[in-house]
């Protein structure tokens, strides 16, 4: 029976999970009471010590912006639990009060944590992204001054302090935290769910700052807003907890860059902001801000500047490594191009090397077998049979060596010109069973057992010399390749308009690997070169190129210990048809 697994949850999903239901909770309580303020304080203080225990379970290899970003979200939650305090005291805290100061403290060990980092991946030299989220930044604090910083900072009714911290201090930690959230987007961190848990706090988190700037003097406890506050804590503990954070900040091999959809409309928004503030500057009927929009522009345009500059540069840079990359490719192409021509140059002297060797072998060749044959026949007087053993080796040898030369010189002819047939109608059966019978002394003397399956068959066009070498090729590779007490088959069938041919053996076989390459000249089986069998890698060479002459196909089937199977099928004579008289006839 299988065991059961109880359906395990990440530390990232409890905390989020537990954090949505706590602020569901917190909206159900009574508005403004102090059970809300314990729940809205305990969320923001656990999300410091969530960061703290993340980087103790995960054990990130650059801990300290974990840190950072725990020494925040604690500096966060002491001004939440001072506000609170006022508030209970009845009214809210003076600006800037003791809340104001941990709640700007916050800002620097955030940003300063996004800035390690964005440092740790080792990105310092993709200038172009950082002129992205240069865009970007400019755009977002265009949008902060004309709507949230320009009508306090000139509000003669409020205090210095209190314009000082509220008009100027918060709206520039928001800011800086956009600029470093816009530089750590374009890095390849953002694959990571570590990295989106911490991007969805920090939009959280500037999204809640910028309801509160627009309504800070109806703001009060229990309003909606602190619902984007309290799951800011939360994903930033959530981020934490992720096993993905600890290689968040470590440099990591970058992919290919492009420009993807979403990038490219950040981009195009932040180039329409300033004509969009002073639309609707006018249609709010509100004094335009010329001097901030007209700033704002200009180091947009710088930026885009860059940008192209940017741009311009790199398509120059791989336009020369293009036009390198072609030159090198042109001349490794006329390399290759000599150096095949010094091949086939190399080729061909070998090709009229070993020619012109095995024609310089045959003719002392011959002289030598026709001197045995006398010797052996007792021409020049009577052998001991000692003698006589001795002779017949050299024989053998000799008839061996003959074959080889023949084998070399009929390679050679392929090479130069092809194969010339002298072809006409024959009967297969006859040319298999002289081939069987001249073979069957070898067979004997190795033990192998020579076995004839011929059936009625159609006659072939084809060349009987030729045919009868293929045959004797094939076969005589069976005989050796086939251990003794085992057989070697050839069988005569009709295939349709075609007629097959197949020598069957049960010798040592051949691996599935090297068929392909079995017909290659001088290729051996490793089969048989690891049992020192002698020979040339010719044979099936030879074997091929006489089938390929017929217009036939040759194949084979093996498997290494039970044996090897060569299969030819050869187009069958077209006889002319009888004229119509003599069928009446």
């Amino acid at each position: 029976m299988a065991r059961l697994r109880p359906n395990l949850r990440t530390p990232t999903e409890v905390y989020a999970g537990v954090s949505v239901v706590l602020t569901a909770i917190y909206f159900a309580l009574g508005h403004g009471s102090i059970a809300q303020s314990v729940v809205y304080d305990g969320i923001a203080v656990a999300s410091g010590l969530a960061i703290v225990a993340g980087v103790a379970l995960n054990r990130p290899a650059r801990p300290l912006p974990w840190l950072l970003f725990a020494a925040g979200q604690l500096s966060f939650a002491i001004g939440d639990v001072i506000f609170d305090v006022y508030e209970r005291l009845g009214g809210s805290p003076p600006t800037p009060s003791a809340a104001d100061v941990f709640y700007l403290s916050g800002y620097p060990f955030i940003a300063a944590g996004l800035v390690l980092l964005i440092r740790g991946l080792g990105i310092e030299r993709r200038l172009a992204g950082f002129v992205d989220a240069g865009i970007v930044s400019v755009a977002f604090a265009l949008l902060q001054w004309v709507f949230l910083m320009d009508g306090p900072v000139h509000d003669q009714t409020r205090s210095v302090a209190d314009r000082a911290v509220n008009a100027v201090a918060y709206p520039a930690g928001d800011i800086v935290l956009l600029a470093a959230l816009a530089a750590f987007f374009i890095t390849p961190a953002w694959r990571t769910p570590s990295y989106r848990w911490l991007a969805a706090a920090l939009i959280m988190l500037l999204v809640a700052d910028e309801i509160y700037g627009l309504s800070s003097d109806t703001y009060s406890s229990g309003d909606w807003v602190d619902a984007a506050y309290m799951l800011s804590y939360a994903f930033f503990a959530a981020a934490a907890l992720h096993p993905s954070m600890r290689n968040l900040g470590v440099h990591r091999r970058q992919g290919r860059r492009r420009i993807s959809a979403g990038r490219a409309a950040v981009l195009a928004g932040a180039l329409l902001t300033a004509p969009a503030a002073l639309l609707v500057q006018r249609l709010r009927g509100a004094p335009l801000d010329v001097f901030a929009v007209v700033s704002a522009a200009g180091a947009t345009s710088l930026l885009v500047v860059a940008r192209m500059t940017g741009i311009v540069r790199a398509l120059e840079g791989i336009r020369v490594r293009e036009r390198a990359a072609r030159a090198e490719a042109e001349a490794a192409r006329r390399q290759l191009a000599e150096q095949n021509e010094r091949l086939r140059e190399a080729d061909r002297l070998k090709d009229e090397f070993v020619a012109m060797i095995s024609h310089d072998l045959r003719t002392p060749l011959t002289s030598i077998m026709g001197f045995l044959e006398l010797a052996l026949d007792k021409e020049t007087g009577p052998l001991n049979e000692e003698q006589r053993s001795y002779l017949e080796v050299v024989s053998r040898n000799s008839e061996r060596l003959l074959r080889l030369v023949d084998d070399l010189l009929f390679a050679a002819r392929l090479r130069s010109g092809g194969l010339e047939l002298a072809r006409q109608e024959l009967d297969l059966g006859p040319i298999v069973r002289q081939a069987c019978d001249e073979s069957k002394p070898r067979a004997s003397s190795h033990g192998v057992e020579l076995v004839l399956d011929l059936a009625q068959a159609p006659p072939v066009l084809g060349d009987r010399g030729r045919l009868f070498q293929l045959l004797d090729n094939l076969i005589s590779n069976g005989v050796k390749f086939t251990p003794e007490g085992g057989t070697v088959t050839v069988a005569v069938r009709p295939a349709g308009d075609r007629v097959a041919l197949e020598v069957r053996d049960t010798g040592i076989g051949i691996p599935a690997a090297e068929e392909e390459r079995l017909f290659e000249r001088f290729f051996r089986a490793s089969t048989a070169v690891d049992r020192q069998i002698p020979g040339t890698g010719l044979g099936l060479y030879i074997a091929r190129a006489i089938v390929d002459a017929h217009e036939g196909t040759i194949s084979v089937e093996s498997e290494v210990g039970s044996g090897t199977t060569f299969r030819i099928e050869l187009p069958a004579a077209v006889r002319a048809e009888q004229p119509a008289e003599e069928l009446v006839r």
